[in-house]
């Protein structure tokens, strides 16, 4: 079966929204956070969700040192 310039084009496209369907979809946030410094990040979970967090932190002068941070994470009412 030969297959033109056309076809080919069609079914990579198809191909690529199918992927795009099937795999899932994550979101981010970029904090800014002085060095010094804290920040209080909230968010509606629903019941009977599973959370995943992921941490990056990448220092202001782009250096590859890993700092030390610390994170505590709580429900609304402050209960860890």
């Amino acid at each position: 079966m030969k297959m033109n310039g056309s076809g080919l084009v069609l079914r990579l496209l198809l191909l690529l929204c199918i992927s795009d369907l099937l795999i899932p979809m994550s979101q981010a946030i970029w904090l800014s956070i002085p060095s010094s410094g804290t920040k209080c990040v909230s968010e509606e979970i629903q019941n009977n969700v599973v959370v995943l967090a992921d941490y990056l932190v990448i220092p202001d002068d782009h250096t590859h040192s890993s700092p030390t941070i610390s994170i505590k994470e709580c429900g609304a009412i402050g209960n860890a």
